[in-house]
């Protein structure tokens, strides 16, 4: 009997272990993809600054040379547009310019970013071709990455859920179970607040990190 109980000890604390591996291993995942961009706009001049967690770019331009807004379509290669994120697939929104140059944003599938440096902005800022004071910010963590770091957590949360729950069964004394059913409802109700706040912060912090 003992034997066992140590034996269902450790393989509670491994468990709890597993998942909290896979709790945090989504954080680093959105490290290392998390890319965003912020272009400031007066009459004269755009700067355009990419952010990643570890660097950053800058290119600048005249809004009056903006000739057309477009998409760099590279098929299935990997494209990497300066510090910013890379990936296969990826249709990465560019600025063309009447001299030749080309001004990539930063290279992620369409469709997961997020902000409102996208490409109806950009035309429209091409259109007017002057303006007083214009702020266009956006920001991605990457297109598959949306769902497999919130898999992974859920994953690593109810394998450390599961770790200290009370045992609730028929044959418990009815007080006991109805104590133990208490237990697991405020154990559920207050972990999943806590680390669905701690996520939202993260989330909240890494954006306004990329985007300013």
């Amino acid at each position: 009997m003992l034997a066992e109980n140590k034996s269902l000890k450790t393989f509670l604390w491994k468990q709890t272990i597993v998942g909290f591996l896979f709790l945090i291993f989504p954080i680093f995942l959105f490290f290392f993809s998390g890319t965003g961009a912020r272009l400031d706009c007066d009459p004269k001049e755009c700067i355009l600054n990419r952010k990643q967690f570890t660097q950053s770019s800058e290119d600048r331009f005249n809004p009056r040379e903006i000739e057309r807004i477009g998409y760099n379509y590279q098929g299935a290669a990997r494209q990497k547009t300066g510090v910013s994120s890379s990936g296969f697939s990826g249709s990465d929104l560019e600025i063309h310019l009447r001299n030749g140059k080309n001004i990539l944003i930063f290279g992620t599938p369409v469709g997961y970013q997020f902000g409102n440096l996208d490409f109806r902005s950009l035309d429209s800022l091409r259109e007017i071709g002057i303006v007083s004071s214009l702020t266009l910010t956006s920001y991605s963590f990457g297109g598959k990455l949306l769902f497999i770091g919130p898999t992974l957590a859920a994953i690593g949360y109810i394998l450390i859920l599961v770790s200290f729950v009370w045992p609730v069964g028929p044959d418990l004394d009815p007080k006991v179970l109805a104590k133990n059913r208490i237990y697991n409802l405020i154990l559920f109700v207050g972990t999943l607040s806590i680390v669905t706040f701690l996520y939202l912060s993260l989330w909240n912090w890494a954006k306004s990190y990329l985007i300013s």
